[in-house]
């Protein structure tokens, strides 16, 4: 059996607390993060590859993705997309939930595709209006 020295413990309790204040800020950062719903969109690939990427600011909508690796359905509605359907066996990519915010993402392993939410660099507006760059 190991032994736990005084040292050990304080290492160990400085871990978890410096992990926790980490996590907990990533947490704080994200659902404070400020982003306009219009801008963002739906990148879907399919084995690697880019198959399409989708507004989600537009009409509720069905997209139906058929590839040799099988079948899937994707349901863009309320500036958001989810996974309806999925002929894979556990059908974890339809447990993943609704996505609307960027960064997030649906991944269905034995189907291959991924679907990320990723804001549009053309309607992102730069509100620092200061110098670039200063060259002597």
């Amino acid at each position: 059996m190991i032994k736990l020295k005084r040292g050990d413990i304080l290492l160990i309790i400085i871990i978890i607390l410096v992990g926790s204040i980490w996590i907990g800020l990533r947490y704080y950062n994200e659902k404070t993060q400020v982003y306009d719903p219009s801008s963002l969109n739906a990148v879907i690939t399919v084995n690697g590859k880019f198959y399409e990427k989708v507004s989600l600011a537009g009409e509720e909508h069905n997209i139906e993705i058929k590839t040799e690796f099988g079948h899937n359905i994707l349901k863009v509605f309320d500036n958001g997309i989810q996974m309806v359907y999925a002929d894979c066996p556990k059908k974890i990519s339809m447990a993943m939930g609704f996505i609307s915010r960027p960064n997030e993402s649906i991944v269905c392993v034995p189907n291959r595709i991924f679907v990320e939410i990723v804001r549009d660099e053309s309607t992102v507006t730069d509100t620092d209006d200061g110098i670039d760059a200063y060259v002597r």
